[in-house]
């Protein structure tokens, strides 16, 4: 073959190859592996959910979660940055900046934008035969919660309203929240305060135990997403997809509650779904970031600051609660917000 029908044959080999090429689809570019760390409790509900029925990979972000007892657990995986995302209580949240931490609350999972005192989740729970009616009869009682957490936190303002002291009671530390139930079943305390689905489980656990107080507007137990400092610099566009993500499984998880039970259940052993089913109730999952929810953060650490933390000054909330990526997902998925009550004006 000469040189002139070889360049020809060449060249129409190329032709059909780049033909043939261009006809194959796109390679579907896998989105980036992040990890959150987040409770066993109904307050990271949405966070299950959102992975399960794949609505964070559908916004671009494949999460993995690692599932932890408590508030310190969470802010311990952040500080060894095991994590890119860190679910915890705003009260937890609170103490961990003013240590220095230099966490950023980028979106909501446990809220109710109506209200900031919305903490139905907590509940004082008295066995039977304790003697407890009120609050004020737990002085000289034995008390079960989980020391610095959330329950402990909300505990000290129920007493403090109540011009009680702390030290009016015995607590004992449980810091395993599913550990509750048998430590008032058995008698080892004479009441447990906790979060959902915890209380419900222990007046399961203990035959004809109540609540003594359910909520009571002490504080506003809002669940949040928050992310470093320098994670905010670096990857904005991957914060914003998760919140995408995040308002999808909140969306989700407010219209299908019984099967968002099932799922909490898959991740987490010896749930009830009766039980659950009921505790679930109590929560709201709203992910707006309200004026009331950023006057929630206010409240919370003007009460951090009176009982637990000392001698500090006051952080401005609007310094470290970033509204944008919570309004950005609002104008650009409405859908996943147009069952939420209307906020005042």
């Amino acid at each position: 073959m000469d040189a002139k029908k070889w360049l020809a044959a060449l060249s129409a080999v190329a032709a059909l190859a780049a033909t043939g090429c261009a006809q194959q689809p796109p390679v579907a570019q896998q989105p980036p592996v992040m990890e959150a760390v987040i409770g066993n409790n109904f307050g990271h509900l949405p966070m299950f959910v959102g992975v399960e029925k794949g609505l964070f990979q559908k916004h671009g972000v494949d999460l993995k979660l690692k599932v932890v007892n408590t508030g310190t657990d969470m802010v311990n995986s952040m500080h060894k940055n095991e994590v890119q995302f860190g679910d915890m209580s705003v009260t937890t949240f609170l103490k961990a900046r003013h240590a220095g931490a230099p966490f950023l609350v980028v979106g909501m999972i446990m809220n109710d934008a109506t209200t900031a005192f919305a903490d139905q989740p907590l509940a004082i729970v008295a066995r039977k035969g304790s003697g407890i009616a009120k609050v004020e009869d737990l002085r000289g009682k034995r008390v079960g919660l989980a020391r610095e957490q959330t329950s402990d936190e909300y505990f000290k303002m129920v007493l403090a309203r109540r011009g009680m002291k702390y030290e009016d009671v015995t607590i004992e530390n449980i810091m395993a929240p599913p550990a509750l139930g048998p430590a008032l079943a058995e008698g080892r305390v004479d009441a447990v305060v906790s979060w959902e689905p915890y209380n419900v489980m222990a007046m399961s656990r203990a035959p004809d135990s109540y609540e003594v107080l359910r909520g009571g507007g002490h504080l506003s137990y809002m669940m949040i997403a928050t992310v470093h400092d320098p994670m905010l610099q670096d990857n904005p566009g991957l914060i914003q997809s998760f919140v995408n993500g995040l308002a999808a499984a909140s969306h989700y998880t407010r219209q299908h509650r019984a099967e968002a039970v099932e799922i909490f259940a898959k991740w987490v052993p010896g749930v009830n779904l009766e039980v659950a089913r009921k505790a679930i109730q109590h929560i709201s999952f709203d992910p707006r970031m309200s004026r009331e929810s950023l006057r929630a953060f206010e409240n919370a650490q003007n009460d951090l600051l009176k009982l637990t933390i000392k001698n500090a000054r006051p952080l401005t909330i609007t310094d470290v609660v970033l509204t944008r990526f919570t309004e950005a997902a609002q104008k650009a998925h409405p859908e996943y917000f147009s069952d939420l009550p209307p906020l005042a004006r």
